[in-house]
């Protein structure tokens, strides 16, 4: 599909309408960073994509309304099933606003701009790490490889404002994100992580199981130089991810991510990513590199400030 944009933006459907928003964001100076200033959003013609088709199975309230405080589906192997087109509760219904706050005790919740933005005193970096982040942020975050149209890795794909679309299977889970038309395969089948030396991927080696009504999920074997966020706070081929995926209720989808990467941190943490179930809609295709216009103008902080 052909659209006429102004820089890198993409139109997608508005989710359960005919209408078209545009909910990309322009790449100039900032990648990203989540308030409501940074978003800017650009008239484009509508073309027309899939058309509003419903939902199959949703439980719905006494007046005909989706019930999203409902039981979370189940699988014919009795485990919750997480199938199902998500967004962040920060960007639902392509509406900005501020993640839900875990009660105490629990991980806070992560930002697509700074991963560690509600941990306490702030992620616990090596100096080199720390070092790192601010140069990539002087350097007006330019290198994020969403910015230049590369795989984004976990966290960042977990934060998209673009949906993503899970579909489960007894061996295998398959999430296709809208955003740069990411594919990840989570196995569980019984497979243990690669420990052969593997040759590094984008979204590394994941493998899940059950622990009772949570999908837990270990992924390693990521390249060296990621960035968990718009900040660029440092991922490292030593790093290992366990998320814990709980679906709450039919509307509600709760990952748990721990990132254990003592290359460039000196702790383990834990945040929240709140996810929430869209309807009647499907994931568009997205080509990044289709009228790609943003890298050209993307300067240094400094050369901003002059």
């Amino acid at each position: 599909m052909k659209r006429t944009v102004t820089l890198r933006t993409h139109s997608r459907s508005h989710r359960g309408t005919e209408t078209t928003e545009i909910s990309s964001l322009k790449k100039t100076l900032c990648v990203l960073c989540v308030s409501v200033a940074t978003y800017v959003f650009t008239v484009a013609p509508a073309y027309a994509q899939w058309p509003t088709y419903p939902t199959k199975n949703v439980p719905r309230t006494a007046d005909g309304k989706p019930n999203l405080e409902a039981p979370a589906p189940r699988t014919a192997d009795g485990h919750p099933d997480l199938t199902g087109l998500w967004d962040n509760a920060w960007f639902h219904g392509g509406k900005v606003a501020p993640p839900p706050v875990s009660p105490p005790g629990e991980p806070p919740a992560s930002t697509f701009n700074n991963v560690g933005a509600n941990i306490p005193g702030g992620l616990p970096f090596r100096p080199w790490a720390a070092d790192l982040k601010k140069k990539r942020s002087d350097d007006g975050t330019r290198d994020n490889p969403d910015a230049n149209c590369l795989p984004m890795g976990i966290m960042q794909f977990h934060e998209q404002p673009q949906p993503r679309k899970i579909i489960q299977t007894p061996d295998v889970i398959v999430i296709l994100y809208e955003g740069n038309s990411g594919i990840r395969q989570i196995f569980t089948d019984g497979r243990p992580s690669p420990n052969n030396d593997p040759q590094p991927w984008w979204y590394g080696y994941s493998a899940g199981h059950w622990e009772g009504d949570t999908l837990v999920v270990t992924t390693t074997g990521m390249p060296d130089g990621g960035w968990l966020d718009i900040q660029g706070s440092p991922l490292t081929d030593q790093a290992k991810i366990t998320e814990r995926f709980r679906r709450v209720n039919y509307g509600t989808l709760q990952i748990d991510v721990t990132i254990d990467d003592p290359k460039a941190y000196t702790a383990p943490f834990s945040v929240r990513v709140n996810q929430r179930i869209i309807l009647d809609t499907q994931i568009i295709e997205f080509i990044c590199n289709e009228n790609e216009k943003s890298v050209r103008h993307m300067v240094p902080n400094e050369k901003v400030e002059k």
